[in-house]
């Protein structure tokens, strides 16, 4: 498949996110819903697997990409879990075929229940642990 290398005039990079989802136990969490909020596109929409992982490639002009984590089965997954969004920012060290413009990725997202008092913990973007 071919992909240009600008879009809409701008110059466009490939990105991909590799991501699991797990709570504070660091058990990974099936069936979360994981949306890409385009700007200029529609949404990606998808789903973590059993192993609470999640890929996703995309193509944009800016290194920033933002993710909604959602629950969408209620207690099914082993508890009610609260949404989240999530930057990701890509730097020059997530560059990993400068040719092509390819940025690549890894992530972890830490969930807590809805009655959990315990701050929620993210990484693999440039935040600090935030209490909502």
């Amino acid at each position: 498949m071919f992909y240009s290398c600008y879009k809409y005039g701008m110059p466009v990079a490939e990105y991909e996110i590799n991501g699991i989802v797990t709570d504070k136990e660091s058990k990974p969490i099936q069936d979360i819903r994981v949306i890409r909020q385009a700007y200029y596109d529609s949404n990606d929409t998808l789903y973590t697997n059993s192993e609470g992982k999640f890929y996703i490639k995309f193509f944009d002009e800016s290194r920033y990409a933002r993710l909604s984590i959602e629950d969408i089965d209620g207690e099914a997954n082993g508890g009610e879990f609260a949404s989240r969004e999530v930057g990701v920012v890509f730097t020059d060290a997530d560059l990993v075929k400068k040719k092509d413009d390819k940025y690549a990725k890894t992530i972890g997202i830490v969930l807590r229940t809805i009655d959990d008092d315990d701050y929620v913990i993210m990484y693999g973007a440039p935040c600090a642990p935030f209490k909502p």
